[in-house]
């Protein structure tokens, strides 16, 4: 079973895609699948270091969201290889890759075609044997500080009880796409890990959240548990959270975009564990 997570092409998620396939062992059974959103060199990066690797990767031609898709003639474009292939939103051109949106358009797939599907049961019924199935699974909440509330929630189940050829998400990330993002009082991290044959998600969320100063001190406030957390759970362990209790033990908050990079690549890393497993 291969897993496409369906990523959109910010900045520090296109550089935790190129670490993740260069510093990390990337799972061969994890397909990424960018959506590109802005006009950025590390899109053209990413692709070649798939390419170098020799690890499968799909770059959206047709994005749905952001302002990529509306630009005439891009200053960076990944190049398509052997490697690289084409994904399009369903407009009944040919790809490598059709993600269909409603049911019409997956009945008009040929049945051999690769493509990811909403995760609804009327999609399920059609029993497509090259479908992966896309779910919109991280959990959410209006504000950060509300993820001390619930700190552990469920997140896939055993992959032998999935349907389809694979499945599909937004690690990390939903289906709303926004660009500009909001100010937040806290700070939380989220870190997948696995719980028997379950994927499970854990949330680390700083303490003294009356404002929104101090986010260096809200790095260390949340990163604070993940030692002794990492013990309990030593099977979580990835470069990327070693790399991630470092910074929280050399009192450096290395920035918003950093951490996001970091919980990606230790997302991935331990979806690889859980799929080769």
């Amino acid at each position: 079973m291969n897993y496409y997570p369906l990523i959109r092409g910010r900045q520090y998620d296109l550089l935790a895609l190129r670490e993740a396939v260069t510093k990390d062992f990337l799972s061969p059974h994890i397909l990424p699948v960018i959506e590109p959103v802005k006009d950025l060199p590390a899109l053209a990066a990413v692709a070649r270091a798939f390419t170098d690797r020799k690890h499968p990767l799909f770059i959206v031609q047709n994005p749905q969201v952001g302002r990529y898709g509306l630009l005439a003639r891009p200053s960076h474009v990944a190049v398509l290889s052997a490697w690289v292939h084409p994904a399009r939103y369903f407009d009944g051109q040919p790809s490598a890759l059709i993600i269909a949106e409603t049911l019409a358009q997956a009945v008009a797939l040929r049945a051999d075609q690769p493509c990811l599907l909403p995760g609804g049961a009327r999609f399920r019924r059609l029993q497509r044997p090259s479908a992966a199935y896309l779910e919109d699974h991280t959990p959410t909440r209006e504000r950060t500080e509300d993820y001390r509330l619930v700190q552990r929630e469920f997140y896939q189940y055993p992959k032998t009880t999935l349907p389809g050829a694979g499945f599909a998400d937004y690690p990390l990330s939903t289906r709303h796409y926004d660009e500009r993002g909001y100010p937040q009082r806290a700070l939380s991290l989220h870190l997948l890990f696995k719980s028997g044959q379950q994927l499970w998600m854990q949330h680390f969320t700083s303490v003294n959240n009356a404002d929104f100063h101090d986010p260096q001190g809200k790095f260390f406030e949340a990163a604070a548990p993940l030692p002794a957390w990492l013990k309990d759970h030593p099977d979580a362990a990835t470069p990327a959270l070693t790399e991630m209790i470092q910074y929280a033990t050399d009192q450096h908050f290395p920035g918003a975009g950093v951490l996001r990079k970091l919980q990606l690549r230790h997302f991935l890393s331990i979806m690889g564990q859980y799929l080769d497993d």
